[in-house]
């Protein structure tokens, strides 16, 4: 897939993005941002694409048909070979290693790390929200694209609102995943929901009962294991069977003979660093 499709997917897919999200969409990182550049200015010249705003401007598809694929139709999506991925202790460790060394995710990790510290509770829905949004930043779940279905006040209220949810969080209770993600019963936030429940559990509590699952992962998961399929992983998610995945993936790691500690977050690391 050829940048510029890769950037009418993901709008095809967010309706409206800015050129950093861009790039953390396809490259998962904003280093990447002049890479893009290029090709988003061809879209924008040729009239597939619309721009408005400034710094930043805001990308969305125009009503140019022509050269975007058929409706109803999204660019076949071409996947890195992952053949010659050997999950090990050694691999996990070294790609947890190159992501912390990274410009972007190592000083973020540290500064969630410093406010999760600094407030640890999810009582409070003012202290909830500050951290809905530093999580949702560094880790580019576009919260914003869904507030016509739930807006932050409400997130964090709902939040909030969960019974015993610190020490539920503390002991790696799975359910506050699927508690979180159900939200308001408009939408599913099963990815934003591992991710708060997995920064809290790893960062602020040293442990790793919680495995992320995002777009990456949902993708490169089944070339990684021939016993998943992207339909069975959709299915935990729409059916908000958190339990189900995570022990999955922990029994994955143990058949594999992971015994770093932290071996489901590294394992995420590594997933991420090989596919981003």
């Amino acid at each position: 897939m050829s940048q510029k499709d890769r950037i009418i997917f993901f709008l095809q897919d967010h309706d409206t993005m800015t050129q950093s999200e861009l790039s953390e969409a396809i490259y998962g990182d904003k280093n990447h941002m002049p890479n893009i550049y290029d090709a988003l200015k061809v879209l924008v010249q040729s009239g597939i694409v619309t721009r408005s705003g400034d710094r930043p401007s805001y990308y969305s598809l125009s009503e140019k048909k022509e050269e975007i694929p058929p409706q109803g139709k999204k660019p076949a999506k071409q996947f890195r070979d992952v053949s010659n991925d050997i999950v090990s202790n050694e691999t996990l460790e070294e790609a947890t290693l190159l992501v912390q060394q990274s410009d972007a995710y190592g000083p973020e990790n540290d500064l969630i790390t410093r406010c999760l510290q600094r407030f640890p509770k999810n009582t409070d829905p003012d202290i909830v929200a500050m951290k809905i949004g530093l999580i949702d930043i560094t880790n580019s779940t576009h919260l914003s694209q869904h507030k016509s279905k739930i807006s932050m006040d409400e997130l964090c209220h709902i939040i909030a609102a969960i019974p015993n949810i610190d020490a539920r969080i503390a002991e790696g209770d799975p359910e506050v995943v699927n508690e979180i993600a159900r939200s308001n019963g408009r939408i599913n936030l099963f990815s934003f929901a591992t991710k708060y429940c997995c920064y809290h559990n790893r960062n602020l509590y040293g442990r790793d009962d919680y495995s992320i699952l995002d777009t990456i992962l949902k993708e490169y998961l089944p070339r990684y294991f021939d016993d998943v399929t992207q339909s069975q992983i959709q299915r935990w998610q729409k059916k908000f069977q958190y339990k189900a995945y995570n022990d999955y993936i922990t029994r994955k790691l143990d058949e594999l003979g992971i015994t770093v500690d932290h071996q489901k977050r590294k394992f995420d690391h590594f997933v991420w660093y090989k596919n981003r």
